[in-house]
């Protein structure tokens, strides 16, 4: 993960961040409380999908894939526009 590590860094970015390891064929109903308790904090909360989807989400956020990454799978959390 040096290479969001460094991405964090290039932001000017020095505080926690978070990244989730979610496998949508063996879904952990804790992560989404945990997602919910961070999401509360305003860190950065980021994931990589093992399985073939994105973990759901409350309403009023969703994952934007880092296309900067090469594998595809790796997403940041973002609050909706307007919401």
């Amino acid at each position: 993960m040096e290479w969001l590590a460094a991405s964090l860094f290039a932001a000017g970015y020095f505080g926690k961040s978070h990244i989730i390891w979610y496998d949508s064929d063996r879904p952990d109903p804790s992560l989404e409380q945990t997602v919910k308790k961070v999401v509360r904090s305003g860190e950065p909360i980021f994931l990589y999908r093992c399985g073939g989807r994105a973990m759901p989400l409350p309403q009023g956020y969703y994952w934007r894939m880092m296309t900067e990454h090469p594998s595809s799978r790796i997403y940041q959390l973002e609050i909706k526009d307007g919401e």
